[in-house]
């Protein structure tokens, strides 16, 4: 049967990327330029019809101008954006014909935000709770805005800082705080799933309607579904409330009132409209939500592996959109060549797309990743470490298939 083939790919950009501190690479050459050369022996051996390679906007000049002579296409800067509550800008390479610019489909990140927490069953009600005080530690506002203004998408909306331990504000990318109103910031996994969340989302001032109910130490709030406030309380209480979650998780409730945020009896300048706020990072689903990844994903894995795999995935959208330049895609039956294949966000765009996959092959070494794929595509034939390629005779013929059915990947 005569089938279209598609390689999809984007290697890992850890040694390229701005954040990298030590050791950057910015020439091509190095561990991130053999894992980039893997892709192009790959397009040298599986000569597919169509191609897409992907990496981060950050790399040097130099190594970008490589890869454009290596693939002899121009790349295309998309920021997801346009397509999600997410701003994280991308280079794409293609022999794809045709591809433009999607379209601005205004998604802020409080559109992708569960309501509220997921809470306990008859767990609606937040109290003064003296014991949870100090849970959490103060912020210090810093500049930023409370929305996005028309055209300025890729704004993410900085509010404040939290302070470590020692009540300090070091600044740093985590203890930042991002106004809901505007985009997120890039999710990004941590080197090596380091962390106890796997990834760095950023801290978002959630806003947390409240309504006031009883006196005294009867006193407490109970959660609005608008994220509205029915009233404001006395000082003293503010500081005091928390919420508890599914998970048994308490979260302070901060409230904002003239531009100041009362923790633990005293005042930051903070730049948020009047309110009850909880300070927090995003859940996996917010996440998933963040890179267009459908809610009916399955992730057989922990929380942290699940931030990873979301930090190092693709905008499922944004892949559609290029994809969908393509002609024949949702014609033609499709033999997939995933090089880096991750949770398999490339399948996730084809199947968005309504293409018919015969053959999905994917080089992934992550036991995780490779989990998460196998759960909800069991069907993907598993080639394990992308560097195979290089080997004599590498082929993807069907008795290939049987013998490296099943086994691990490098990613």
């Amino acid at each position: 049967m005569e089938m279209m083939r598609l390689l999809l790919g984007g290697s890992p950009c850890t040694h390229w990327s701005i954040a990298q501190t030590k050791n950057r690479e910015t020439r091509p050459e190095g561990l991130g330029w053999e894992l980039f050369k893997n892709y192009l022996i790959a397009l040298e051996k599986f000569k597919p019809d169509y191609f897409l390679y992907e990496n981060n906007k950050s790399m040097s000049a130099a190594i970008r101008a490589q890869i454009t002579r290596e693939l002899g296409v121009e790349p295309i800067l998309i920021n997801s954006a346009l397509v999600s509550a997410q701003s994280r800008q991308r280079l794409y390479w293609t022999n794809i014909p045709g591809v433009e610019q999607p379209e601005d489909l205004g998604v802020l990140l409080r559109d992708i935000l569960e309501s509220g927490l997921p809470l306990k069953e008859k767990g609606h009600t937040l109290k003064a709770n003296c014991a949870n005080a100090g849970a959490v530690n103060g912020v210090c506002g810093q500049g930023g805005g409370v929305g996005a203004k028309l055209g300025l998408y890729a704004t993410s909306v900085r509010v404040g800082d939290m302070p470590n331990a020692a009540g300090e504000i070091s600044g740093s990318q985590s203890g930042r705080i991002y106004s809901v109103d505007g985009k997120g910031v890039p999710l990004q996994a941590r080197p090596n799933g380091g962390g106890a969340d796997g990834a760095a989302t950023g801290l978002y001032a959630v806003p947390a309607g409240m309504a006031w109910r009883g006196r005294g130490d009867s006193s407490a709030y109970e959660v609005r579904d608008d994220q509205k406030a029915n009233s404001v309380t006395a000082a003293g209480h503010q500081s005091r409330l928390v919420i508890e979650a599914a998970d048994g998780k308490t979260y302070p409730v901060y409230e904002v009132r003239d531009g100041q945020i009362t923790i633990k009896g005293e005042q930051y300048p903070v730049k948020l409209a009047d309110g009850f706020y909880i300070i927090r990072k995003l859940t996996v689903t917010e996440c998933k939500r963040l890179q267009t990844v459908p809610e009916e994903y399955i992730f057989p894995v922990s929380d942290t592996q699940a931030y990873k795999m979301l930090g190092n995935g693709w905008t499922v959208d944004v892949i559609a959109h290029i994809l969908s330049y393509c002609p024949g895609i949702t014609v033609e039956p499709l033999e997939v060549l995933s090089m880096y294949d991750g949770m398999s966000c490339g399948h996730l765009a084809l199947d968005k797309l309504g293409a018919h996959i015969a053959r999905y092959y994917a080089t992934e070494i992550d036991k995780y990743a490779t989990q998460a794929t196998q759960a909800n595509y069991p069907a993907t034939i598993q080639l394990g470490d992308a560097f195979q390629v290089r080997e004599d005779g590498w082929t993807l013929l069907e008795e290939k298939d049987a013998q490296v059915r099943g086994k691990g990947g490098r990613g």
